[in-house]
C-alpha cells in the first residue's frame, strides 16, 4: 500500500445535510477497513500461490489482471489524467521501483520467509519512508521522530533476528532472514517509490496514478513472464492457485486501491491511517490460522515495537 496515500487531502461537500456527511463518513471508515483487510489478507494469499509457481509468473499474472479491470478506469477518467512529456520518465520509474523491482523482491523474500514475518514487517514501510523523506527531501526533523525511527528499526531487526544477540539459526533459519532481508529492501523500494512520486501526486489523483503505474509495469511483466515461459514452460495452477491469483488481482490491487483513494475522500489521511495497524494483525492472524505458522516471542516484540514506531511518526 502506497504511503504517500495517507496525506491525501480530504474533500469537505457544500450545503450537504448532516445525516449525509455522517453516513458518507461511516461508509468510507467501511472502505479504508475494506482495503486493509484486502491488504493483509494477500501475504496468506501469495504464500499460497507460490507453493505453485515462480514470483514472476504470479505477479505478471496478477498486474496482467489487475491491469484489464484498471483500463476502463484510465479511459473513463482520461480527461483528468492530463500528463505532460516529463511527466511519463516519472511515472515510468514509480512503475518500475513501486510495481516491478519491489514486487520481485517483497515476494522472493515472502517465498523464503514466513507470511506472519511479512505481515509484521510490511508496517514498517512507513519508518522507511520517513527516513527516506529526512534524507532526499530534507524534511523537518524531530526528536521524536528519531527515537520513534530508532524503536522501529530495533523491531525490524528483532523481527529477522528473532533475538537480540545476532546469530544464524540452523534448519533453514538463514533462508528465512534473507527472506525477511529482501522483504525490508522491498521497503526501500517502496518509500523510495513514495518520495519521488510526491510531485506526480501533487499534480494528478494518487488513485490515477497508481492504477496507470500498476498498467505501465505490464511493459516489464510481459517480456520476464514470456522469458520464463520459454525457458522453463507452464506449470498449471490449481484451482486453489487460480483463486489466489484472483484474490491478489481483484481485492488486493483494484478492489483494495479503489476503496482506500475513495474512502480517504471524506476522512482525514491522519485519521485513516490508523487502518493501517490492520495489516500486522489482521495478517499474523491469518498466517497462523491457514498456514499453521509460529509466532517467537521475539517477533511478537519487534512487531509492537514497530506498531509503537509507526503510531509515533503517524501522531
Amino acid at each position: 500500500m502506497p504511503s504517500e496515500s495517507v496525506t491525501t487531502p480530504t474533500s469537505s461537500p457544500v450545503n450537504v445535510p448532516a445525516s449525509s456527511r455522517r453516513s458518507r463518513r461511516s461508509f468510507s471508515w467501511f472502505l479504508l477497513i475494506l482495503a486493509n483487510i484486502a491488504w493483509a489478507s494477500s501475504y496468506v494469499a501469495a504464500k499460497i500461490v507460490l507453493r505453485e509457481t515462480s514470483v514472476i509468473m504470479m505477479n505478471a499474472l496478477r498486474m496482467g489482471t489487475a491491469t484489464l479491470l484498471l483500463l476502463p478506469l484510465l479511459f473513463m477518467q482520461r480527461t483528468r489524467f492530463k500528463l505532460t512529456w516529463r511527466d511519463l520518465p516519472q511515472l515510468a520509474l514509480l512503475a518500475v521501483v513501486g510495481f516491478v523491482i519491489n514486487k520481485v523482491f517483497e515476494y522472493e523474500g515472502l517465498s523464503l520467509t514466513t507470511a506472519s514475518d511479512v505481515a509484521l514487517l510490511i508496517t514498517s514501510e512507513s519508518i522507511f519512508t520517513a527516513t527516506l523523506s529526512w534524507l532526499l527531501l530534507r524534511e523537518r526533523f524531530k526528536l521524536l521522530t528519531m527515537l520513534a525511527l530508532l524503536l522501529g528499526f530495533g523491531g525490524v531487526y528483532l523481527i529477522i533476528e528473532r533475538s537480540i544477540v545476532p546469530n544464524i539459526p540452523a534448519g533453514g533459519g538463514a533462508l528465512r532472514i534473507l527472506g525477511d532481508v529482501l522483504v525490508v529492501l522491498a521497503l526501500t523500494f517502496e518509500a523510495f517509490y513514495t518520495v519521488r512520486g510526491k510531485a506526480l501526486l501533487v499534480k494528478h489523483s494518487p488513485l490515477l496514478v497508481t492504477s496507470a503505474a500498476i498498467t505501465g509495469s505490464m511493459v516489464f511483466w510481459i517480456p520476464l513472464a514470456s522469458w520464463q515461459f520459454i525457458a522453463l514452460g507452464w506449470h498449471p495452477l490449481s484451482l486453489l492457485g487460480w483463486l489466489g491469483i484472483g484474490w491478489l488481482a481483484v481485492m488486493s490491487t483494484v478492489i483494495a486501491y479503489l476503496a482506500w483513494f475513495q474512502g480517504l475522500a471524506n476522512v482525514d489521511g491522519s485519521a485513516a491511517a490508523s487502518t493501517l495497524f490492520i495489516q500486522p494483525l489482521l495478517g499474523t492472524v491469518l498466517a497462523i490460522v491457514i498456514l499453521h505458522e509460529q509466532l517467537s516471542p521475539m517477533t511478537i516484540v519487534g512487531g509492537l515495537l514497530i506498531v509503537a514506531s509507526v503510531y509515533l511518526i503517524s501522531r
